[in-house]
């Protein structure tokens, strides 16, 4: 179809630039076409002349718009020399054409329609660009501007069916006939791609004029309306006819596919989408090559993620969407962009990049978020849900400032974080979106981020506590921070406990340090305000607090004898007195005795004894050991209890104990108790047996202890019940042994002989 032998091409395109410059003289209407050459030919792609978007769009143009186009286009036309009228004035007759698998729709006839509705309908039916259509038009019989129309110009109107080397084919004759079968021979080619020479997605040899000698050239055709051009007009211009506009090249330059791409660019804008011409008006706007882009060094390129397109430029790109208009990417925004750029989850850019900001910033916003770049913080895209949570922050003014990494995934539960000058956002499915900002950002970090135990965070930071305090929850705790404590994480089961003290408001108020593990045990503990919390995984979670704080920790706290807190402190006791179970025993407390621990057999006996309502009361000091022979003991208010491994526990009280101590105590002749203290003896006798001997007491006879041969000799006599009666005296030196008084008599050892003797 309209292969022209170079000299008729030579003529048509004089004709079409004798055309031109009589256009441009013209003053005589406003209505003129205006032909003047706006398109930089060097943008010129043989390998995709125009997109199959831009090709194969029925919705191009209204009938109407068509109509308006043809009158302004060929506003100076009246008649042909043979008495044609002009495009704007035509009718014809036409007839109905079925569809039938190459057009799609039908064609429905109808008594003289005019020019602009033919092509309108043909371009319904065979889903073809009324824009193309009317290129055709131009390109091959110049219809669309002439000044004289003619009846043969009407008859090969789009030059279907008129090969070069062969007269026309009679059966296109007409304009209808002619545009309706091109039209369809477009379609044809896009249906049955392999029968013919030139097919998209492959290398192709193309002949640069139909003049063999002029060699050929392999172009890879990017896309069907290109292959479809070169079926139809089958050569490639060369560099001359490229340069030479709408003019003539040299005696090896085809004009088909040039003219066909300058005339739609010149009317239309773009070969590849209204976006095209958007991004070359605004690189003029931009001062084209000597603006701050500079030249460029691609070709516009269309089809690009929801039909935009892009061109690169020296020192930057412009991109277009039909949502997003036309912006420009620079450095260091556009490698921040990243190698997927608008279709990546930014999406196009919505803006320019602008600056101002704050610490010398700029930004710049696209359809899925915004980048971010600033000397101290680098070049980072931010985008949803982070972005609404950094807004919802303040942006770079607010308490996170700027992005310092892009956002990264692949962390528990299917999360991700943005880490930020001051913090970081961290989002997730199962948890949401949430800021981390100031001490507590910094705690978070302590505690090893998200891959600690505090998880990630489920709630914002929430403030206006007591103290001006703050908190935020975590899947495994809560960080609390106030000016004078600090910012420290609550987890697992010292959390647990703490809240069950009334959080913040309860008497251990707030922490004071983070939770230290790896005690004795396995146990952890953290710090409060009214005290510590210690945990450990059998004993559970207790708080340790005031004077009882004080004792556990003099008694070597949860490595002492004691061990862990098992119980919390319970108060109301008599006396006002406090007690706290452990591990090993208790600590009481009152006002009067104060904090003492009791532990091992000493503090069974003293709660087989009936606790603190039993008559030794509560202890008045600390248990002592490291006694003679191993043992221990420990003041209370009634008395003494000492234990020792064989002897056992015992009480020792009144005046049974001072007779005891005034004895040398354990480490005199007596050693430790044995038994109880027994009473209801004679004469209101009380006695206590001991490792050597014996204390008795009387309120007649007073109090004394028996020991070694006398109380043998004295047990020998009966006892209190025998003649001797109760101890009057303790032992007492004689000259060669001891003595000792009783009610009825007196005994003496004689330590030469080793008897003892009655008197």
């Amino acid at each position: 179809m309209t292969r022209h032998s170079p000299l008729v091409r030579t003529l048509l395109a004089l004709a079409v630039a004798l055309c031109t410059t009589a256009t441009l003289l013209s003053t005589s209407s406003d209505t003129a076409p205006q032909l003047e050459l706006a398109a930089d030919t060097n943008q010129f792609d043989p390998g995709n002349i125009i997109s199959d978007a831009m090709f194969f769009d029925p919705n191009a143009l209204t009938a109407g718009q068509i109509a308006d186009f043809i009158a302004a286009k060929g506003a100076a036309c009246q008649w042909g020399s043979d008495g044609s009228p002009c495009l704007k004035n035509f009718r014809q007759d036409t007839f109905t054409r079925a569809a039938d698998g190459i057009c799609d729709n039908a064609y429905w006839g109808a008594a003289g329609e005019s020019a602009a509705m033919i092509i309108w309908k043909v371009a319904q039916a065979c889903n073809v660009s009324s824009k193309v259509l009317l290129v055709l038009l131009q390109k091959e019989q110049a219809l669309v501007t002439t000044t004289n129309p003619t009846a043969r110009r009407y008859e090969i109107a789009a030059g279907m069916g008129c090969p070069d080397t062969a007269a026309c084919d009679t059966q296109y004759y007409g304009f209808y006939n002619q545009v309706y079968a091109a039209a369809r021979q477009y379609q044809r080619y896009a249906t049955y791609p392999t029968k013919y020479s030139y097919r998209a997605g492959v290398n192709n040899t193309i002949l640069w004029s139909p003049n063999a000698a002029c060699g050929t050239s392999v172009v890879y055709i990017q896309n069907q309306a290109t292959a479809g051009l070169y079926n139809y007009t089958p050569y490639r211009p060369n560099a001359a006819a490229l340069r030479a506009g709408y003019g003539t090249g040299d005696g090896c330059s085809a004009y088909g596919n040039r003219n066909f791409w300058l005339y739609f660019t010149d009317w239309f804008g773009s070969t590849q989408s209204p976006g095209g011409d958007a991004i070359l008006a605004s690189y003029a706007a931009r001062g084209g090559a000597a603006g701050p882009l500079g030249p460029w060094t691609t070709w516009v390129v269309c089809g690009l993620a929801g039909g935009g397109c892009g061109q690169t430029f020296q020192n930057g790109t412009l991109y277009w969407s039909a949502a997003t208009g036309t912006q420009a990417v620079t450095e260091p925004v556009l490698s921040a962009w990243g190698g997927q750029r608008e279709r990546g989850p930014l999406g196009y850019p919505t803006t320019d990049m602008f600056c101002g900001l704050r610490d010398s910033g700029c930004a710049q916003a696209f359809q899925g978020g915004r980048v971010f770049t600033a000397p101290t913080a680098g070049t980072h895209a931010v985008t949803e849900p982070v972005l609404r949570s950094w807004i919802e922050q303040g942006l770079e003014k607010g308490v996170l400032g700027y992005p310092i990494s892009d956002l990264f995934c692949g962390l528990r539960d299917s999360g991700c974080a943005q880490a930020f000058q001051d913090g970081r956002i961290y989002t997730a499915p199962s948890t949401g979106t949430h800021a981390l900002a100031g001490p507590v950002n910094t705690a978070f970090e302590r505690q090893g981020l998200e891959r600690g135990p505090l998880g990630l965070p489920i709630s914002p930071q929430y403030c206006g506590l007591k103290e001006t305090g703050c908190v935020q929850a975590f899947q495994g705790g809560r960080i609390y921070t106030t000016p004078g404590t600090g910012a420290h994480p609550l987890t697992g089961a010292i959390h647990d406990a703490w809240a069950a003290q009334g959080y913040e408001r309860g008497p251990l108020g707030y922490a004071t340090g983070d939770q230290v593990c790896g005690l004795a045990g396995g146990g952890c503990k953290q710090a409060f305000q009214g005290g510590p919390i210690y945990s450990h995984p059998v004993a559970g979670a207790r708080p340790v607090s005031g004077a009882i704080a004080t004792a556990w920790a003099a008694a070597g706290a949860e490595a002492g004898a004691l061990g862990y807190p098992t119980s919390p402190q319970y108060c109301g006791l008599k006396e006002s007195g406090c007690v706290q179970a452990f591990q090993g025993g208790r600590i009481y407390t009152t006002p009067g005795t104060g904090a003492h621990p009791l532990t091992g057999a000493i503090h069974d006996a003293w709660a087989a004894q009936g606790y603190e309502r039993g008559p030794l009361g509560y202890a008045t000091g600390d248990q002592v050991c490291g006694l003679a022979g191993g043992g221990c003991k420990q003041t209370f208010q009634g008395g003494t209890l000492v234990s020792h491994p064989t002897a056992g526990t015992r009480q020792v009280t009144g005046a049974i104990a001072t007779a005891w101590t005034a004895a040398g105590a354990e480490a005199g002749a007596l050693g430790y108790p044995t038994s109880p203290q027994y009473c209801g003896l004679k004469e209101s006798g009380c006695v206590q047996a001991f490792q050597a001997g014996r204390i008795y007491t009387t309120p007649g006879t007073g109090t004394h202890p028996l020991t070694g041969p006398i109380h043998t000799a004295w047990e020998q006599q009966g006892y209190e019940r025998g003649p001797l009666g109760y101890p009057t005296s303790d032992p007492y030196a004689v000259a060669g042994g001891t003595a000792q008084n009783f009610q009825g008599g007196t005994l003496t050892h004689d330590s030469g002989t080793g008897q003892v003797t009655r008197s």
